[in-house]
């Protein structure tokens, strides 16, 4: 089990692998794409509705007219569809932003593996987690009430102990930069005496 900075053991949560912390904030994505979701169908319905009640007033219609009406149709939801996709890619971004500059504050460096957006176990990991946390009668009240009350934001990242890691960290480089730095005088003194060259590649060997 993992320790973070202060001792405590975090617990992870089995279905997709993240602790308790992260874990609520997955809820609260899911719940913000839920909504979102349930809004673009909406909007699909409402474009066939609107034909039905606009268009559907007679009892025959001709091959061309039915075209016309289809081709319209499709413009609509084509555009309705276009419209939430992109919408749901530049909030994807925002949110990943969120992340990347919650690093940045502290000088690190995260990597994505893209292809692991098209992992079909994964995905099926998601899938499940989303419907027993969401569809379950018992968890929505209490999900929902939880990540709205108590997550609204990421925390930051020094409430997890951050800056105490990152000032360890810092110590062991200064550390060690010292230890390489005593290593390179000692070097010289003994060299200096017999070659200029030999003092340049012993000055390269102890930077690698």
């Amino acid at each position: 089990i993992p320790i973070n900075a202060q001792g405590t053991r975090i617990m992870a949560t089995a279905d997709i692998g993240v602790n308790s912390h992260h874990q609520r904030c997955v809820l609260e994505f899911l719940h913000f794409a839920r909504f979102k979701r349930g809004e673009c169908l909406k909007a699909v319905e409402g474009a066939f509705s609107d034909l039905a009640d606009s268009r559907l007033v007679e009892d025959t219609f001709t091959c061309e007219e039915v075209r016309e009406m289809l081709g319209g149709l499709r413009e609509v939801v084509r555009a309705d569809v276009e419209t939430e996709l992109i919408s749901s890619a530049r909030t994807n971004v925002l949110l990943l932003r969120q992340l990347l500059q919650q690093a940045e504050k502290w000088h690190l460096k995260l990597h994505a593996d893209v292809s692991e957006l098209e992992n079909r176990e994964l995905i099926e990991k998601i899938a499940k987690f989303e419907k027993k946390e969401l569809d379950s009668p018992l968890q929505v009240c209490a999900s929902t009430d939880s990540v709205r009350q108590k997550h609204s934001h990421l925390e930051p990242i020094n409430a997890l102990g951050g800056e105490k890691l990152l000032q360890l960290e810092i110590d062991r480089v200064s550390q060690e930069n010292r230890t390489l730095k005593g290593r390179l005088h000692t070097l010289e003194a003994k060299v200096s005496p017999f070659s200029p060259y030999l003092l340049v590649c012993v000055r390269a060997c102890v930077c690698v």
